[in-house]
């Protein structure tokens, strides 16, 4: 089976080489990257399956990174930083982080809060079925094929749709899905999201009238057939 991969950011180089060294050693691909602006590069380019990131960076900090980060991916993110106040700690976590370990910190907890974060999520190489095996959805090529055909969708509908068949069968609610496409500001706007499912079951369903694969849970968010 391919590696996971984390990718591994921080200004500091020796804390990047030694997270780096240790976690080689554990079996894991590690990338770094020495920002917040190479960061979300490398997250687009790469398709890491998690991000271990430091909060004081120059050029963009931590918490900026992370937050756009979530605009696109919801791979899991593990701040590592000094900054201990829980009002840090809060930040980060309302701008999309899954964990927080204050430095310094021992590297076998690292490895352990990695191997468990890292059991919530599939790897990024697996593609993701749903939609009663009709979806099925190439994370590393970026290719969805509907009914064995490939169809072509706008990154804020493939987004979606990979938040939606990662919980396939579940209910997502509106507030969730708002704030892991569009981010805070569009928490409460239903109305935007509505157009958005719209235009995905116009190119998933083959009556987009009479949904069958994506369905509403009326008052409550959306769900993908598992």
């Amino acid at each position: 089976m391919e590696k996971r991969t984390i990718l591994v950011v921080d200004d500091d180089q020796n804390l990047r080489d030694l997270i780096r060294i240790n976690l080689e050693y554990e079996g894991f691909k590690v990338l770094t990257a020495t920002n917040g602006v190479e960061c979300i590069a490398t997250v687009r380019e790469h398709r890491p399956d998690m991000v271990l990131l430091d909060i004081m960076m120059p050029e963009m900090d931590g918490i900026e990174a992370c937050r756009q980060i979530r605009q696109f991916s919801q791979l899991p993110i593990l701040m590592l930083t000094a900054k201990v106040q829980s009002n840090d700690i809060i930040t980060g976590l309302d701008h999309g982080a899954d964990d927080y370990l204050a430095k310094p910190f021992d590297i076998d907890e690292l490895a352990a809060r990695i191997r468990a974060l890292l059991r919530r999520v599939p790897p990024s190489y697996r593609p993701l079925t749903a939609g009663k095996g009709e979806i099925t959805i190439d994370q590393q090529a970026r290719e969805v094929m509907v009914r064995g055909e490939p169809i072509d969708l706008t990154p804020t509908e493939y987004h979606l749709l990979i938040i939606l068949a990662e919980k396939a069968g579940m209910v997502v609610d509106h507030e969730t899905l708002l704030r892991a496409v569009w981010g805070q500001e569009f928490s409460r706007d239903n109305d935007y999201l509505k157009v958005y499912i719209w235009h995905l079951r116009r190119k998933l369903e083959q009556d987009p009238r009479k949904p069958r694969l994506l369905l509403t849970e009326w008052g409550v968010g959306y769900r993908l057939m598992a």
